[in-house]
């Protein structure tokens, strides 16, 4: 019978959802935060610092442009190669 899978995930999902307002990891969706909870440390980092790493973040991002738009052209260059040559 079709659903059938659906709703096992939907029973899943309201079982897991019951079960995250119990859990600690989640108690600032709750509003129960816990002042002593050892978690995610965050530790104040300076604004050079910051711009250092935003500055590696564009430049490797800028280098990974270049290489898709260098094997995109050449795929294109390649098909239009290919084309070309099964018309002549």
């Amino acid at each position: 019978m079709g659903g059938e899978g659906a709703m096992m995930q939907a029973i899943h999902s309201l079982r897991n959802n019951s079960r995250k307002k119990s859990r600690e990891a989640f108690s600032h969706i709750t509003g129960k935060t816990d002042k002593e909870s050892k978690g995610i440390k965050v530790e104040p980092i300076s604004e050079v610092r910051l711009q250092e790493i935003r500055d590696k973040l564009r430049k490797e991002r800028k280098l990974l442009f270049r290489k898709r738009l260098i094997v995109s052209l050449l795929i294109i260059t390649g098909v239009i190669g290919i084309m070309i040559y099964a018309i002549i």
